[in-house]
């Protein structure tokens, strides 16, 4: 009897039931006539309850902020490529002085990490060779003429006088014997010629002496000048290289974070900075202020903040500046009815000296800035 009709039955409600709790409707009766009615889901209990608005604004904005330093937080990377030796900053224990820790203050100037440099050495010594060449012709030639090359042109324009006397002898005496019929005109052309090439030797010599007196010609010490100027200029431009492989603080301020490690390739493009610096004895807020709350913004009026999805404790906020540029919006809640194309106005509050909680860079806070009564 059980399995003849209390199974049938139990399977027919079974089926029912099934069929009710995917249906999005109920079944009711009006009228004696069953009608469908759409279920109403449950309400999403959010993670985080919403910001409240403080009790004592009658009317405000809110935003979002994110905590910064007092002169944003100062991305640092590399200027030259290469294999990184060296990290002075890191937050691993291990390190002794003078390496400091994450969180350590570091003065402007103070080196962050090394490039190998191993390259732009050799190529430093190559140029301060070529440089020490250039400089060595240089001096060559604005101490023309040698002082030991004088008597040598000297010598040389007496040893060609000396040949023109003699030449001069013996063309007179071939010129008689030619007059008289006793010397072939072969030997007396040759006589003459001998005359006429010493004579040419002679002058010779003494434009070289001339010459060699005179010093060097004005305008090859000038291109020589260029070219040590030249020559110190990429040495210079090596130096400079060379120092730039140490990357140092451009300002003195706090360690916020270090992503760089010894052995690690640094480049001039990366997806995160390798080091971050912040002044953080005053900390800032970046409000970003809704475009459709801007006909409602007013520059300049007060402001607090509470930590995320918390109402105590407050911190008073101090204006500081506005950035006028309006900018996507970028850090957005991931709801799925969020507008991604929301574009926000920036605004700069300063948090207070002594704020009742610690805070930290990077953190988010609810910000509501006091409109009035009248707005």
């Amino acid at each position: 009897m059980f399995i003849r009709y209390v199974l049938p039955i139990l399977a027919v409600l079974g089926v029912a039931l099934a069929v009710k709790s995917v249906l999005p409707y109920n079944v009711s009766l009006e009228s004696g006539r069953p009608v469908l009615k759409s279920k109403t889901p449950p309400p999403a209990t959010p993670l985080l309850p919403p910001p409240e608005r403080p009790s004592r604004f009658a009317e405000s904005i809110h935003g979002m902020g994110l905590v910064e330093s007092q002169r944003e937080n100062i991305p640092i990377g590399t200027a030259v490529p290469g294999l990184v030796m060296e990290v002075f900053v890191d937050g691993r224990p291990g390190y002794d002085p003078p390496h400091k820790w994450v969180g350590d203050r570091v003065a402007q100037g103070e080196p962050l990490f090394r490039i190998d440099g191993r390259d732009l050495d050799a190529e430093l010594k190559s140029r301060e060779a070529t440089l020490a060449a250039a400089e060595a012709q240089l001096h060559r030639l604005e101490n023309m003429p040698r002082v030991e090359d004088v008597p040598i042109a000297r010598a040389a324009v007496d040893e060609a006088d000396a040949r023109l006397l003699d030449a001069e002898a013996a063309y007179s005496r071939d010129s008689n014997l030619y007059q008289r019929n006793m010397l072939s005109a072969s030997d007396y052309d040759k006589t003459r010629f001998t005359k006429l090439a010493a004579k040419a030797a002679l002058e010779k010599a003494k434009a070289d002496l001339e010459k060699l007196e005179a010093g060097a010609w004005k305008e090859d010490i000038e291109v020589q000048r260029a070219a040590v100027l030249q020559a110190r200029s990429m040495v210079e431009s090596t130096r400079i290289m060379i120092e730039r492989l140490v990357v140092r603080a451009p300002v003195a301020g706090e360690v916020l974070q270090v992503n760089v490690r010894p052995g690690q390739i640094a480049t001039l493009t990366w997806k995160e900075p390798m080091i971050v610096l912040g002044e953080v004895d005053r900390l800032h807020v970046r409000v970003d202020i809704d475009e459709n709350d801007l006909p409602r913004f007013k520059q300049g009026v007060p402001a607090v903040a509470t930590m995320k999805g918390k109402t105590e404790p407050e911190f008073p906020l101090k204006y500081v500046r506005i950035e006028p540029y309006v900018i996507p919006k970028k850090s957005l809640t991931g709801d799925n009815s969020e507008r991604v194309d929301t574009r926000v106005l920036q605004v700069i509050y300063a948090l207070p000296e002594n704020p009742p909680a610690k805070i930290y860079v990077g953190q988010q806070m609810d910000v509501f800035l006091d409109l009035g009564p009248n707005s």
